[in-house]
C-alpha cells in the first residue's frame, strides 16, 4: 500500500519542474516582446532619419524636437494669412517632399501632420490667435490641392497659438521675426495625439 502511494506521488511534477517550465515560458514571451520592441525602435529611428534627410535639402530648420520651423515671413506678408504667390513653388516643393515621406510604408496610417501658427506680440491677443489659425488653415488648404493630402488616411491638423508660445520673449507690441513662424510636427496617430497638441498650450 505504501509503495503504491509512493508510485502515485511520483507522477506529480516537482517544484523545480514547475519553476523551470514557468521560466521557459517567461523567457519565450520576453524574447518575443524584445524582438518586437527592437523592430519598433529601428522603424521609429528610420522615420526620424528619413525626416531629417527630407528637411535638410530644403534649407528648413529643425529644432531639438525634430519639428520644422518655417519663418512666417517666407509664407505670408505681415498681418496677412494669404500665402505669398511668389513663394508658392517653394511650398509645392516642400509639399512634394512631405508627400514622398508619408507615402513610404504605412506612415500615412501611423502619423498625423500638425501645422501650428504662431505670431509675435503686435496686435491684440485674440486677433493674433485668429491670424495664426487662418495661416495654419491656409497652408493646409494649399497642401490639399494635391489629391494625396485629401486621402482619408492623411490627417492634417491645424493648431493656433497666436502669441502664447513665443520663441523669443518680447514686450507687448514688439515685432519679432522669430516669433512669427509656422511649426510642422509629425506625431503618432491616436495614441495621445490630442494630449500632445494640448500640452503645447500649457
Amino acid at each position: 500500500m505504501k509503495s503504491d502511494n509512493r508510485d502515485e506521488l511520483n507522477y506529480w511534477p516537482s517544484f523545480a519542474d514547475i519553476f523551470s517550465s514557468l521560466f521557459f515560458i517567461f523567457f519565450i514571451l520576453f524574447s518575443i516582446f524584445y524582438f518586437n520592441y527592437s523592430k519598433k525602435v529601428e522603424a521609429d529611428q528610420k522615420d526620424i532619419d528619413d525626416f531629417k534627410k527630407m528637411v535638410t535639402p530644403l534649407g528648413l530648420k529643425l529644432n531639438k524636437n525634430n519639428e520644422i520651423i518655417i519663418k512666417a515671413d517666407i509664407l505670408f506678408d505681415f498681418d496677412k494669412s494669404e500665402l505669398k504667390s511668389e513663394n508658392l513653388p517653394t511650398i509645392w516643393k516642400f509639399r512634394e517632399k512631405l508627400k514622398n515621406y508619408m507615402q513610404e510604408g504605412d506612415r500615412k496610417k501611423r502619423y498625423c501632420i500638425i501645422i501650428e501658427g504662431h505670431t509675435d506680440t503686435v496686435g491684440e491677443e485674440d486677433y493674433n490667435y485668429n491670424l495664426s489659425l487662418a495661416r495654419s488653415l491656409s497652408l493646409i488648404q494649399e497642401f490639399k490641392k494635391d489629391p494625396f493630402f485629401r486621402d482619408r488616411d492623411i490627417d492634417l491638423i491645424p493648431a493656433a497659438f497666436g502669441e502664447s508660445k513665443l520663441a523669443v520673449h518680447t514686450p507687448d507690441n514688439t515685432r519679432n521675426m522669430q516669433n512669427r513662424r509656422v511649426v510642422i510636427r509629425i506625431v503618432p496617430k491616436f495614441i495621445g495625439t490630442t494630449q500632445q497638441i494640448m500640452s503645447k498650450k500649457n
